[in-house]
Parts: C-alpha cells; sequence; structure tokens
C-alpha cells in the first residue's frame, strides 16, 4: 500500500503495542458497542454461496492477487472432510471464467452461477483425508494455462476450486484479477470509517488499526469526539453561560449559513517551552495518562482530515426534523469544541496568555416548542455545526498546537432521516451531505458510473446539474456494504479481491474519463487489522487513485439524474425521545435557576441528550436511552422534600411554624416555603426565601396567625422563587387552640392576682403580729417595772412587821 504516512502509522501503532494500551483510558468514554447484525452477513454483492456434499472447500490466499506479468499463480486453502469415512482420495480441479464481467451485477452472478463459463486450469489429488479433519492444499497454475489473451478483456475473473471424491463434493469461489497493462483513466475513490460508540472497542488492537488508517490516502476517519482521550489540562477559558429561557424555548436558533465554513484557519502559535501535562501519582493512572496521550499524539500527526461528529454520533437528521433548536445548537457546539492538537485534547498546558484551542459548547439546550414530525424547519433556523468553527491546522508535524484539518462542515444523518427536510437547512456552499447507500441512485440504468457528488434542490428533492441546491454525496453501495464486511479467513480474501474487482469493472465502463467513487462504511464496522487490509487492497491497483474526502466533495458533480430525494421520516419514538427529553429540561429550568450554579445542574444530564440519539441505534433504543435520562432528571426534581411531621398543636394566635427540608441535590437551592391550610382559622404567609444547604436539611420558619379552635389539615408547600412546585406531597395535622390563650392568660392573671393579695394579707397579719407582739412586749415590761416598784425594800419589811399582819387581817375579814 504505497500511500502517504503509512510508514508513520506503522511506526505509531509500533508504539501503542509496546505501549500496551488498556481497555479503559482516561478522557473516553464510549458507550457498550451497539449489538448489530450488519457486518455479519455476507453483502450480497458476493453472491450466494455453492452448497457442499461432505466436502467443505476455502480458498485462502492469491499469489498474485492482480496477474500482471509472473508465470504462474498459486492458490492455497483447506478442505475439510464432513462425510461419515475417511477418503483415501480427493481431487481438485481450478476453473477460472472465460470472460471479465462488464458490470457489478454480472459479477455477482458469476459468483452465484454454479456451472459458469469457465476453463479447466489446473487439477491436483489428496489422499488418504481423514473424517473431521482439516487438510491444507495448494494448487501452482502456470499463467499460459489461463484465458487471459485479450488484452481488453483485462479485470476480474471469477475462480473455481472444486473438490470431489465419489458422491461427496463441495467447492469455492474467489476472484482473480488481470491487469493486462491497457491505458485507462484511474478512478478517484474516498472511503470514511466512522469510528463512533456504536463500534469502538478502545483496545490496543482497534487502537492501532485507527493510526493505520488514520495514515492512509483516501480514508477519512468520522470521529465521535468523546472517544478522543482528554489529558487533565483545561481546554478552553469558560465563558458565562445563560440558562435556557421562556424565549429560547419557543424560538428556533439564528444563524446565517453564508458565514459557515469548515476551512480551516490557521492554528495557534505554538508555545516555544510546551508545559507538559500533570503527572499522576498512581502508577496505573499514570501508565493510562501516558498510553492516552501517545495515542492522541500520534493520532494528531498522523491524520490528515477529521470529520467531526456530534457527541454520541447524534442523529443531526432527527434534530432538523424535530425543530429542537436547542438540541441542534448542543450538537452544533460539541462538532466545535472537537479537539483540533495535541494542547486542544487538553494533554498539553495552554499557553500563557494565549488563544485556547477549542471553545466550550456556548449555551445550554432549551426544550423548544417543537412541531409535529412532519414540520420542515426552514433554511433560516437551522444553524450549521460549521458555524461555531474553531482554527486547526492541516500540517502533520507533532507539534502541540498542529493537527489534522477537522471538517466540521459534514452530515451524516440516518438513512430515514436524511431527506430535503434535513437540506433544506444544511444547503450552504461549503456543507456536504452523506447519503445513506439506498438514495440517490441513478433514475434510469446506464451501462457506467457517474460522479459521487450529487446537488439537490432541496424543495423538490431533484437533482441539479446548475451547481446549485444541497451538496451531498452518493455512496457506492457494493464497496461500502463489502468495507462493512466483518470477514475473516477465505471471506477475508473474498472481501478484498471482490473490492479490487469492482474498482476494475467500473474503470472499465469509461476508461478515457475518470470516475469519482465514494463509500462511508457502515457505523457497526468492527475496525480492526482485517479492515485495514480490505481498505489496502481497495486502493492498491493502479486504476485506483485515493482521494481525500475535501476533494471528492468539491468534485464536479453528477452527469446523469438520480432518484428523487424525499422528506424524510422521524420515527415516532425518536420524536417522543426528543420531546421527553425537551420537556424535561423545561422542568428542570427552575431548579437549575434556584442553584448558584444553574450551568451544574444542566451539565450533570446533558450530556446523556446527544447519546440517546445516535444514529446506529434505533427507534426504540433512542426512547429507552431518552427515558433513562428523563427518570434522572425526574429524581433531581424530587430531590427537595419536606420531611414527614408528627401533629402540631397551636395554642398562640400567632407564631412561627418550623418546617424541616431536605436537599439532597449537589448545590444549595434558595426556596419559598408555604403552608396551605384546609380551613381559613390558620392564616400562613410565604417564608422569606430561604437557601437549603446542599445534601442536608434545613429547618424553615413559616409565619403563621390563628383564629379559633380545631383541628385542621395543613399542606407544606416547598417552591422556588419563580412559583415552580418542588414538593407539595406532605401534609400536617394541626390541633389549633387559639381561644385558650386568652383563658390560660386570664387565669395566669387571676393567680398572680390571688398570690399578690395574698402576699399582701399575710404581710399586714405579718406587720400587725409583729406589732401586738412589740406591744405585749412592752405591756409586759412595764408591768414588771411597777411590780418592782410596788414591793417592799427588805429593810422595810422587817422594820414593820404589825403593819403586814394587820393587811393580812383586813384582807381575811373581807372575805365572805
Amino acid at each position: 500500500m504505497a500511500r502517504r504516512g503509512v510508514w508513520v502509522a506503522a511506526a505509531c501503532a509500533a508504539v501503542m503495542v509496546m505501549l500496551g494500551l488498556s481497555l479503559h483510558e482516561a478522557g473516553a468514554a464510549p458507550a457498550p458497542a451497539a449489538t448489530s447484525t450488519v457486518g455479519q452477513s455476507r453483502p450480497a454483492v458476493m453472491g450466494t454461496l455453492p452448497t457442499d456434499s461432505g466436502l467443505s472447500v476455502s480458498i485462502d490466499s492469491l499469489s498474485p492477487r492482480i496477474i500482471t506479468s509472473e508465470s504462474e499463480v498459486v492458490i492455497s486453502g483447506t478442505i475439510r472432510n464432513d462425510s461419515p469415512t475417511t477418503l483415501a482420495s480427493v481431487a481438485l480441479e481450478v476453473f477460472v471464467a472465460n470472460e471479465t464481467p462488464i458490470s457489478v451485477s454480472a459479477l455477482t452472478t458469476q459468483l452465484s452461477d454454479d456451472e459458469p463459463d469457465a476453463t479447466h486450469a489446473a487439477s491436483t489429488t489428496l489422499t488418504d483425508v481423514a473424517r473431521g479433519t482439516t487438510t491444507p492444499f495448494e494448487i501452482r497454475i502456470p499463467t499460459s494455462s489461463l484465458p487471459l489473451s485479450d488484452s481488453d478483456e483485462w479485470g476480474p475473473r471469477v475462480t473455481t476450486v472444486a473438490a470431489s471424491s465419489g458422491s461427496f463434493s463441495g467447492k469455492d469461489r474467489t476472484i482473480l484479477v488481470w491487469d493486462s497493462g491497457a491505458q485507462v483513466a484511474a478512478s478517484r475513490v474516498s472511503t470514511v470509517v466512522p469510528w463512533t460508540s456504536a463500534n469502538a472497542a478502545n483496545n490496543q488492537a482497534e487502537r492501532s488499526a485507527i493510526l493505520t488508517l488514520a495514515g492512509t490516502s483516501g480514508v477519512t476517519l468520522a470521529v465521535d469526539p468523546l472517544l478522543i482521550p482528554r489529558g487533565p489540562q483545561p481546554t478552553a477559558v469558560p465563558s458565562p453561560t445563560p440558562s435556557p429561557t421562556a424565549d429560547e424555548a419557543q424560538s428556533g436558533a439564528q444563524s446565517d449559513p453564508g458565514k459557515q465554513s469548515g476551512a480551516a484557519s490557521p492554528s495557534p502559535t505554538p508555545s516555544p517551552t510546551p508545559t507538559p501535562a500533570p503527572t499522576a501519582t498512581d502508577p496505573a493512572r499514570r501508565s493510562q495518562d501516558l498510553q492516552s496521550e501517545a495515542f492522541v499524539a500520534s493520532f494528531m500527526s498522523t491524520a490528515s482530515e477529521v470529520i467531526a461528529l456530534p457527541d454520541g454520533d447524534a442523529d443531526l437528521g432527527a434534530l432538523a426534523l424535530s425543530g429542537n433548536s436547542g438540541f441542534w445548537n448542543l450538537a452544533s457546539g460539541s462538532i466545535a469544541s472537537f479537539p483540533s492538537t495535541l494542547r486542544a485534547s487538553g494533554w498539553v498546558a495552554p499557553t500563557p496568555g494565549g488563544a485556547t484551542p477549542s471553545p466550550s459548547p456556548s449555551g445550554h439546550p432549551s426544550a423548544s416548542a417543537s412541531p409535529s414530525p412532519s414540520a420542515s424547519p426552514s433554511p433560516t433556523t437551522m444553524p450549521s455545526p460549521a458555524a461555531t468553527a474553531v482554527g486547526q491546522s492541516a500540517t502533520q508535524t507533532a507539534t502541540p498546537d498542529s493537527g489534522p484539518t477537522i471538517l466540521r462542515n459534514v452530515a451524516w444523518p440516518a438513512d430515514t432521516t436524511f431527506g430535503t427536510s434535513f437540506l433544506a437547512g444544511f444547503a450552504s456552499a461549503d456543507q456536504i451531505t452523506i447519503a445513506p447507500t439506498s438514495a440517490l441512485t441513478p433514475a434510469e440504468d446506464v451501462p457506467f458510473t457517474s460522479y459521487a457528488r450529487v446537488n439537490v434542490n432541496p424543495a423538490t428533492g431533484e437533482t441539479t446539474t446548475d451547481g446549485t441546491g444541497a451538496h451531498t454525496l452518493a455512496q457506492q453501495g457494493d464497496i461500502a456494504s463489502i468495507l462493512s464486511w466483518n470477514a475473516s479467513g477465505g471471506d477475508q480474501l473474498d472481501a478484498e479481491q471482490a473490492l479490487t474487482a469492482i474498482t476494475a469493472i467500473i474503470a472499465r465502463e469509461r476508461p478515457s474519463s475518470s470516475r469519482t467513487l465514494f463509500a462511508a462504511a457502515d457505523r457497526t464496522t468492527t475496525i480492526n487489522e482485517r479492515l485495514t487490509h480490505r481498505l489496502a487492497a481497495l486502493y492498491s491497483p493502479r486504476w485506483v487513485n485515493a482521494t481525500s474526502f475535501s476533494d471528492i466533495a468539491a468534485s464536479e458533480s453528477t452527469d446523469l439524474e438520480r432518484t428523487t430525494v424525499g422528506p424524510g421520516a422521524l420515527p415516532d419514538d425518536t420524536w417522543t425521545a426528543i420531546d421527553s427529553m425537551a420537556s424535561s429540561l423545561t422542568n428542570l429550568t427552575p431548579l437549575a435557576n434556584a442553584t448558584d450554579d444553574p450551568n451544574a445542574v444542566f451539565d450533570s444530564v446533558t450530556p446523556a441528550i446527544l447519546p440517546a440519539l445516535s444514529v446506529s441505534s434505533t427507534p426504540s433504543e433512542q426512547l429507552d436511552a431518552a427515558t433513562a435520562m428523563t427518570s434522572q432528571v425526574t429524581t433531581m426534581l424530587s430531590s427537595v422534600t419536606v420531611e414527614p411531621s408528627s401533629a402540631v398543636n397551636l395554642i398562640n394566635k400567632s407564631a412561627k411554624f418550623p418546617v424541616l427540608i431536605r436537599n439532597n441535590l449537589d448545590w444549595p437551592v434558595r426556596v419559598d416555603v408555604t403552608l396551605i391550610p384546609d380551613d381559613p382559622r390558620l392564616r400562613a404567609t410565604p417564608a422569606l426565601s430561604q437557601e437549603l444547604a446542599a445534601r442536608g436539611a434545613t429547618t424553615v420558619e413559616v409565619p403563621v396567625g390563628a383564629i379559633g379552635s380545631g383541628d385542621i389539615e395543613v399542606t407544606y408547600k416547598v417552591t422556588t422563587s419563580d412559583g415552580y412546585v418542588l414538593d407539595d406531597s406532605r401534609t400536617v395535622t394541626v390541633r389549633m387552640r387559639a381561644g385558650w390563650e386568652d383563658a390560660i392568660t386570664a387565669v395566669i392573671a387571676s393567680l398572680f392576682g390571688l398570690l399578690f393579695l395574698a402576699g399582701i394579707t399575710r404581710s399586714l397579719r405579718s406587720r400587725a403580729a409583729r406589732k401586738k407582739q412589740a406591744s405585749d412586749a412592752n405591756e409586759a415590761s412595764a408591768s414588771q417595772t411597777d411590780a418592782t416598784d410596788e414591793a417592799p425594800r427588805p429593810d422595810e419589811a422587817s422594820d414593820t412587821p404589825h403593819d403586814t399582819t394587820d393587811h393580812e387581817t383586813d384582807t381575811t375579814k373581807e372575805t365572805p
């Protein structure tokens, strides 16, 4: 495969092998690969397999693949004996078709023909082929024995190896290609290989294949941004982003298609001394970081062009048909922020004061008032992912600020959503749409292949030849199906030879006129070494000229009419998925605005939106993914709740009613709390705005006023400042006894009065008692004093005893 950059890719692959890539690298977050049968079944162009009867033949190798001046052809393979006995001898015969198929359909017919028009070219015999064993064989055929005499009959020849032994037989077919050296104008061929969450394995073998494909001329990788490992360095200076408003939700985003461009602009000036990414302390994480950085550096230095898909490979066709401008802007922002350099991927620190490589997507999606699925957005309301494209460089040096050209002007909608409704909003001069293999086929059967680029009038869906209309690329479906086929063993040989054969047939159709061929592998195509071999076989012949995607997109338009393009259809489940996610974001807006960081709230759920609408998912799978996202929003909206409370006794006419509210969000939330009684005897006023702590419970006191008594039910109502209800499911029974306050006050006042009187009375009595005691004491003292004064002195008593006797006598007498 003599192509530019192959040696670089090989060197990079060797580096990756030595690094031993792990299954999950930093920054890459692909979803598990979707289970799909695409690429597993044999493409129709390969014809039908022959029927075996006891012997199974497999042609595994041809040498040479393309016959030029070689003297012999070597065919190698195996025979498996599925018969019930050992076979003493098995005869092998080789037949080569006498004619070169003039069309791809004729090739398919020859690959399915049980009795082709062919020349017996060689034979050999295998002996003692045991039952159940697989025996190799090799047959050498002199080129002189092949029916290759007319140089104008160059091209593919179907070759059959038939085995027989008695009643047992089997056969296998492959394709020899003869290059007689006839003059021919090489066909310009370009292919696209998707690397998305639907087919990503994120292992060593896949990354080695990615690097090989990135360095293969004619191959362009269409990459989901989520698969590019991101480093620990900041990649952009974030700018304030307003949260969605009602006006944004009701109107489509406006853009000027004339200003959209996918062309590269000069890359930022590299820093003289790049600052490496911070080194992780954990050895395992450090190893992963080194592997991821090595891969990104190799990818950026090897690839020439890369198609930037939206996050999760979201279906731009579905977004266009839905009319949801918020989701479209989200997809456009993810395309615009696709990293174009090692520094933009976060593996090298930003230059001090320098330009940041990739801006973050501006704005969060808002729920739009989407029309019905059949509504078509007007061209002026359909912004392009190229509108916010940033600069990138096409140089192939390994500097931190250089990398491939990032094509941000390419749309690749799903087969069902591709149509005029999408093309109407994606029809500016520098935008290109990849059409499905089933679309834009020639309107009439013609004996030649037209050019790959087709201009379509979005109003009618008809082909235009005057250069106007939406630019699309029609695929060569047979090549696309073979590239998508995950063949192995002998099938891999057949696939590689079929690719060579198809390009030879097309080149022979108009030998003097170069054709343009384009094919895109299916999104579920397995990226491995076998795919690189199929692409190498596609580009190896001299009649193939590897062409870049940009060149094929700018090539001449078709010279014949193609089938009319329909409007496209949005499946009901896809419509429901988009509508439900949009409604969820509308419901989330009040809660987000009630926090100090609305952007962080939206960022916790919006990364799931675009992957939910992946092109690779079926409508039912899209709906399931959308349901998971809406469930996450529902959980967030139910994260602010009132804690249950037992019955409350209220005896005051006015009080502050305590309400315990729990906030399970990661952000503080400012809310209003109101009590709604079912009886007017209790009046509640809204609480002042209260901030609830993150991951905790906060008590809010609500002023209330009560009149009368009775048992009433009170509902707690928690709302945002703009009235959005967060919780109104809790109620509490209030035993209101507001009349008791006056009675209790009167009783208490009376008690205090009685106590006061009792105290005064007691004080008066105590005072009177004290006075009486004092008076009695004084009288007793006076009496004692008088008695003392009247008593005779001792000397007087002894001097007048007669007087005493007379006194006593007198007293006695007076006694009756």
